[in-house]
C-alpha cells in the first residue's frame, strides 16, 4: 500500500510540474508499467487529450476552460467532455444555431471529417443542407419545428441513413399503424409499434419523416366544463 502511495505521489508531483506530460513519459519516470500508470492516472482524476491520439495527460484542477470546455496547453487540446466525439455533440447540443464543419474545427483546432462520419453513423447528430454544406443542428432545435424553420428556413433535415428506406418498410409500418388502431402520431408510439412488428425502418428515419411533413399529432385545446355545459344545453 505505501508503494501505491509512494508512486500515486511521484506520477502526480511529474504532471504537476510539467502540467501536461505524455503517458509514455509518466511510464518512463514513474518506472510503473502502461497499465498500471493508467490505473494511477484514473485515481488521480487525470484527463486525456483529445488532439494527438490522447497521447498527453494532466490533473483535473490544471486546465482553465474556455467557454466552449476546451484548454490548450502548447497546441495540446484538452475538453471538459473527454474525447472529441463526445466534444462534438456537447458543442453541437450547446448551441443555439447549430454550427458548420468548420466553426466546429476553428473551436477544436483540428480536422474532424472522420469523427463527423462516425457520429452521422451512429445517428448521434442531426444536419441539414445549406447549399453544399451541412450545418449540425442541435436536438433541441430538431425537434422544434418553428425554431428549425426559423434557422434552416424551409429547407428539411436530410436523413442521415447510409441504407435508403423502402416503400416496402413504409407501407408495412402504416399496416402495423392501422392494425393498431386509434394511435395518436407521435414520435415515442410509432416507435414502439416499429419495434414490436420488428420493421427494418431506421427509428431515427420514422423520427424525421413525421418532422418533415409535420405529422406530429397536436394537443386540441381543452375545453372547460362551463364551455361544455353551454353547448350541450343548446
Amino acid at each position: 500500500m505505501r508503494k501505491k502511495e509512494e508512486q500515486l505521489a511521484k506520477i502526480k508531483g511529474l504532471v504537476l510540474q510539467k502540467k501536461v506530460l505524455s503517458l509514455q513519459s509518466i511510464i518512463d519516470q514513474s518506472g510503473s508499467r502502461e497499465r498500471t500508470a493508467q490505473r494511477y492516472l484514473k485515481e488521480l482524476n487525470s484527463l486525456t487529450s483529445y488532439t494527438h491520439k490522447g497521447r498527453f495527460v494532466t490533473l483535473s484542477n490544471i486546465p482553465r476552460f474556455d467557454d466552449n470546455g476546451i484548454w490548450f496547453y502548447r497546441q495540446i487540446g484538452f475538453s471538459k467532455l473527454g474525447s472529441s466525439l463526445n466534444t462534438i455533440i456537447g458543442l453541437i447540443n450547446q448551441s443555439k444555431s447549430g454550427f458548420s464543419r468548420e466553426e466546429l474545427e476553428a473551436i477544436l483546432k483540428i480536422e474532424i471529417s472522420k469523427q463527423i462520419q462516425i457520429l452521422v453513423q451512429r445517428e448521434e447528430i442531426h444536419r441539414v443542407k445549406l447549399g453544399n454544406k451541412y450545418l449540425y443542428l442541435p436536438e433541441s432545435v430538431m425537434l422544434n419545428r418553428k425554431k428549425r424553420l426559423k434557422i434552416v428556413g424551409d429547407r428539411q433535415a436530410e436523413e442521415h441513413f447510409e441504407k435508403d428506406v423502402q416503400k416496402t418498410d413504409l407501407i408495412a409500418l402504416l399496416k402495423a399503424v392501422l392494425i393498431e388502431k386509434n394511435i395518436g402520431i407521435d414520435i415515442k408510439s410509432i416507435k414502439r409499434i416499429a419495434q414490436k412488428y420488428y420493421l427494418r425502418i431506421p427509428l431515427k428515419k420514422i423520427e424525421q419523416l413525421l418532422l418533415k411533413y409535420d405529422l406530429l399529432e397536436k394537443k386540441s385545446p381543452r375545453v372547460s366544463k362551463r364551455t361544455t355545459h353551454k353547448i350541450s344545453k343548446r
